[in-house]
């Protein structure tokens, strides 16, 4: 009995600190500055962490927690307003961080941290080292098509929200628009812009990327958490699973191809479908392109260069811009889901019988 107290009480101490540090984290955002947004970048780590490595109740609690502290930190920082604006403006950031971050943060590292009986019917999220018997576990392909969901479902609700806020999908676009064509004119007088560069068009292109890229980054941050949180708890003993072989499992079904090309012919419509539907394409495109390079990994095991490759890659990545790239990446990963080049190089390496 006083072990399992003991285990609760540090359980729960977990919890309260992952999720004050989340909102930490996610309260950096308004520093605005490089290093402060990379940290934002990290805020869904702790909850994930709570989750993967102490089980559901502490990343319950975690996500509970950090959803708090956020509305309590947007409240103090609108001391000045009237208390029913600043209440208002606080539950909007406190709802925001929640539906955005904590959740989705709370829901993958559940998935990831699911199993249950070889073969058996249902999922739970009791620890697989607690039980008996062989397990299923979630697998990567599982994850990813989930990361993909939640990221685009994130940025079409609040593509929808900011529309009917502003009544209708082209009024926000323009009301956009004109607030950030100030902002390229005073960044055109210090760079200047090729000649015959409309700024307002150029504004409302940057406007209509926003919703896609948001997808794209949200996938991209939520598995890269998702992987950390997984990492700190295989190194304190607390992954309740083996460590899965990345390079060769991290793949999308191959009915998710022609629903990419599909959204990506859509999005040319323009207006409101148009961009849900570059939405969906742009979240796609980010699982084609990881797998791409999921892809480069597995088949350059065994090769002699497979480190001056992937250090070229990689290297690539950091200085040549990162959407075309991206683009090859997710064209691989396209390939790779029509040819199952990664199953081929293992079934011709495997000892023939």
């Amino acid at each position: 009995m006083k072990s399992r107290f003991s285990q609760f009480g540090a359980s729960s101490a977990v919890a309260v600190g992952a999720g004050l540090a989340s909102a930490l984290l996610f309260s950096l955002v308004s520093q605005a500055t490089i290093v402060a947004i990379a940290l934002a970048y990290l805020s869904p780590l702790p909850i994930m962490i709570a989750m993967i490595g102490f089980g559901r109740a502490a990343g319950v609690t975690a996500t509970f927690v950090a959803t708090l502290a956020v509305f309590a930190v947007a409240f103090v920082q609108q001391a000045g307003e009237a208390e029913g604006a600043a209440l208002a403006a606080a539950g909007i950031a406190g709802l925001t961080f929640a539906l955005s971050l904590a959740a989705p943060a709370l829901w993958l590292s559940y998935l990831a941290a699911t199993s249950r009986p070889k073969d058996g019917p249902t999922w739970s999220g009791a620890p697989a080292a607690g039980r008996s018997g062989a397990q299923d576990r979630s697998t990567l392909e599982r994850l990813l098509a989930y990361g993909v969901a939640v990221s685009a479902t994130i940025a079409v609700i609040a593509t929808v929200v900011v529309s009917a806020r502003q009544g209708g999908f082209e009024a926000a676009l323009n009301h956009a628009a004109g607030a950030l064509t100030p902002m390229l004119k005073i960044l055109a007088a210090e760079a200047p812009l090729p000649s015959g560069v409309d700024l307002l068009k150029l504004a409302r292109l940057i406007v209509l990327a926003a919703p896609p890229a948001v997808a794209a980054s949200t996938l991209l941050m939520l598995l890269l958490n998702l992987w950390l949180a997984a990492r700190v708890a295989q190194v304190s003993g607390r992954l309740s699973r083996p460590w899965p072989d990345i390079p060769h499992e991290l793949r999308l079904s191959r009915i998710y191809a022609p629903v990419f090309l599909a959204a990506v012919g859509v999005a040319f419509v323009g207006g409101l479908a148009g961009t849900i539907s570059a939405i969906v394409a742009a979240a796609l495109g980010m699982a084609f392109a990881l797998q791409g390079l999921a892809v480069i990994h597995d088949v350059s095991r065994g090769s002699k260069y497979r480190v001056f490759i992937l250090g070229l890659v990689y290297i690539a990545l950091i200085i040549l811009a990162p959407p075309w790239l991206l683009i090859a990446f997710a064209a691989l990963g396209l390939v790779e889901s029509i040819f199952s080049l990664r199953d081929r190089k293992k079934n011709s390496i495997s000892p023939k019988s």
